[in-house]
């Protein structure tokens, strides 16, 4: 990686590149170790955007959905609202952690997902990934928010979907295993802060 800034230019062009299913990110991504630790640089840029995303009012509809729009309703205020009695700060908290602790799940289970080998490579593009990830949501959800609600449950789950397939894309990349695999990690990932916030 170039000195100075230089890293973190191009973790977020590789965390855009990602974002937009190219390949070409894997050129910019590190394959060494100190790559690897300067890539959490990236929880801190997405603190301002993570503060941003839940002090956003709740897309129309959220608070009292109508029939049958409970579903998408749930999955609008996962993303969007506080739920957890925590306030913004400790749900901004818990949202970093989660995001911090996850490699340290993965390798617990290195064994059975064969995570090893790639990461190095995994976790660095994950942390670009997922800070450019949280700012497209603040744009979703600001969107979302000034829209009527069947366009703000269409918009946003829109967005959810196209974030687990950017999840599941640089999850294949990076680690080059089975699809079957991949799908796994991507839905561990899912459900790990959901998991931690059932614990506090």
């Amino acid at each position: 990686m170039s000195t100075g800034g230089g890293y973190l230019v191009r973790g977020l062009i590789a965390g855009a590149r990602l974002a937009c299913f190219d390949r070409r990110a894997m050129a910019l991504l590190p394959g060494d170790v100190t790559g690897f630790w300067r890539s959490f640089w990236a929880l801190p840029l997405a603190l301002p955007g993570y503060l941003l995303l839940y002090s956003l009012p709740n897309p129309a509809g959220i608070e009292d959905p109508v029939p049958g729009d409970a579903a998408t309703a749930d999955v609008i205020a996962t993303v969007a609202s506080t739920s957890d009695g925590l306030g913004v700060y400790g749900d901004v908290l818990l949202d970093l952690f989660a995001w911090a602790s996850f490699p340290l799940l993965l390798l617990i289970m290195a064994r059975r997902t064969g995570v090893a080998r790639g990461f190095v490579t995994y976790v660095p593009a994950r942390n670009w990934l997922s800070l450019v990830q949280v700012y497209l949501m603040v744009g979703v959800i600001a969107l979302a928010a000034a829209s009527p609600p069947a366009l703000a449950g269409l918009v946003t789950t829109l967005a959810l979907a196209a974030l687990i397939a950017m999840e599941w894309f640089m999850t294949r990349l990076t680690l080059g295993l089975s699809s079957a695999v991949v799908t796994l990690i991507v839905l561990l990932s899912i459900f790990w802060p959901i998991v931690l916030a059932r614990l506090v």
